[in-house]
């Protein structure tokens, strides 16, 4: 080990001290504005979400016949990740549906070969509620027994019909 130069000026601890602070202050800001734009990305997420109306952007051109799929990116609030999407060419209405996660370029190219998996559509019990009291149509029935319960039956659904839209338009409110 070579001794320091004589010549060679020691900074004082005071110095040392300011130079250490120094440092911790520019990481405390660098700490701040990352949690600014965590916020800020969290409120913009947020609001996407309320609205509903942001598209996938489409990453390949659009349907090539007999080739390939087109494939949209979109963002996976469940990886916190890009997701690709395809669709099947032949639908005159294509539905995009969910291939793998982007980590690098070659899943661009492996997603553009892949068959999409469309989520099953949710249920509409309403619909399905309403259907069903069409369907037992109590005038067309000829006993009187049988009419009374379908009766009962299309007032209990009615009931639940109304008590789901309330809860629902409650919880919207507030």
């Amino acid at each position: 080990m070579t001794p320091p130069a004589i010549d060679q000026p020691v900074a004082p601890d005071w110095l040392a001290a300011a130079e250490a602070a120094h440092q911790e202050q520019q990481i405390d800001t660098v700490a701040q504005r990352l949690q600014r734009a965590q916020r800020h990305a969290d409120l913009i997420n947020a609001r996407l979400a309320d609205r509903g109306n942001l598209r996938p952007a489409r990453l390949t051109p659009e349907f090539e016949p007999y080739a390939y799929y087109e494939v949209r990116a979109a963002w996976s609030e469940d990886d916190k990740q890009v997701e690709l999407h395809t669709a099947d060419w032949e639908d005159d209405r294509p539905k995009f549906g969910r291939v793998r996660l982007l980590n690098s370029l070659a899943d661009v190219a492996a997603a553009r070969r892949e068959t999409p998996t469309i989520p099953a559509a949710r249920r509409d019990y309403r619909l399905e509620a309403i259907r069903a009291m069409d369907s037992l149509n109590a005038d067309r029935l000829n006993n009187a027994h049988v009419e009374e319960i379908t009766n009962a039956i299309h007032g209990n659904t009615a009931a639940l019909l109304h008590l789901a839209d309330t809860i629902a338009r409650t919880s919207t409110a507030v």
